[in-house]
């Protein structure tokens, strides 16, 4: 749904350079939507606007209290002027409720990107704070001139819980940077030497920070029953490998697994996602897209997940690259690792490409 004039694209946290699938989702959007018009990003003064390949202005307080603040209110209004804006995207409904105002007095039609149903999220968690979370999300998309929900199996369910019209909804998956499939030895070759790891031994990694309750729930799915039942079938040498910090003290007993190796925090994960034969996806929580699934299978790794770890991502995109399995049938999943390491050489096929590279996707906006 183009907008003639600039767009601003509105993150209210650091996400420069990109850490996580949410700075990646932002910032895949403004690079590649820069690429084809004027793209002003907002954000927190924590970024680092060298690494923007786009314009980044400071206009947000890095305290929690900038949702609510005037004073960021008044620097929006008098930017969007300055710059005629035209279209506002926000990346959470929260702060779209500071938008707002900025908006509508100045005749900027406001999108939302609508990363999860936070509600939902929170609900699946077990937080007892969802319902105010859900309050937030039905006024701020109800108040929206469109939402761009990054997840098909989405839409939907909050047409229906926020009463939102159908030609008010449109799709904009999670993204990624390639449009081909790239290079996948090089880094296999650099990760086995670095950690001693034998060249016929399967790699199956697993990455997310461990301080996230469905990551370590996952962990402790890929610890305690995948690998028993990968170890009573497999008929060649594997070993997970578990990226990402915050594994909580308690469950170092873990580490003593020998097919187990816990490698904290990874620098530069994508190195490491190529260099593995697999991905193990068994996220049953959380809700949205599982972003590490698109970016594994971006880079020729093939994805072995729980069904639920899979919502979100269209199957027939992905071809042989993504295989589900029922959530909590370990042994179902422990058979589908070894077919997917017999057939771990399967290219990605373009359809994914056509899906899920940002030069395709941001043509939706």
């Amino acid at each position: 749904m183009p907008t003639d004039g600039p767009t601003s694209v509105v993150v209210p946290y650091r996400f420069v350079p990109p850490k996580n699938g949410g700075h990646k989702a932002a910032f895949g959007l403004c690079r590649f939507l820069a690429k084809q018009q004027s793209v002003h990003a907002i954000s927190t003064p924590d970024n680092l606007p060298e690494d923007a390949p786009f314009t980044l202005a400071p206009l947000l307080e890095k305290a929690v209290w900038r949702y609510l603040s005037l004073p960021a209110m008044r620097r929006m209004y008098r930017y969007f002027r300055r710059e005629d804006i035209r279209h506002c995207i926000a990346f959470q409904p929260f702060i779209a409720l500071l938008l707002y105002p900025v908006c509508r007095q100045l005749d900027i039609r406001l999108s939302i990107y609508v990363q999860n149903l936070e509600y939902q999220r929170f609900r699946s968690m077990g937080k007892p704070w969802w319902r105010i979370v859900f309050a937030v999300e039905w006024l701020a998309f109800r108040m929206a001139d469109h939402l761009y929900f990054i997840s098909p199996d989405e839409v939907l369910p909050g047409q229906q819980a926020f009463g939102i019209a159908p030609e008010k909804c449109s799709v904009l998956p999670y993204g990624t940077p390639y449009s081909t499939q790239p290079a996948r030895e090089p880094a296999r070759v650099e990760v086995r030497k670095r950690h001693g790891y034998a060249e016929e031994e399967c790699l199956i990694i697993f990455f997310g920070p461990q301080t996230y309750q469905p990551n370590l729930e996952a962990v402790l799915r890929i610890v305690e029953h995948i690998e028993p039942a990968l170890r009573k079938i497999a008929d060649f040498p594997y070993r997970f490998l578990i990226c990402g910090g915050g594994l909580p003290e308690r469950y170092n007993r873990f580490r003593e697994n020998e097919r187990v190796d816990y490698l904290g925090y990874v620098e530069d994960i994508d190195t490491y996602v190529k260099a593995c034969d697999l991905m193990a996806n068994p996220v049953n929580s959380g809700g949205g897209v599982k972003t590490k699934l698109v970016e594994a299978i971006a880079l020729g790794t093939t994805v072995v997940s729980s069904y639920t770890g899979a919502l979100g991502v269209e199957p027939d995109a992905c071809g042989p690259k993504l295989i589900r399995t029922a959530d909590e049938d370990y042994t179902a999943y422990a058979q589908a690792l070894k077919l997917a390491f017999a057939e771990r050489h399967t290219p990605t096929p373009p359809s994914f490409y056509e899906q899920y590279y940002w030069g395709a996707i941001v043509k939706r906006v």
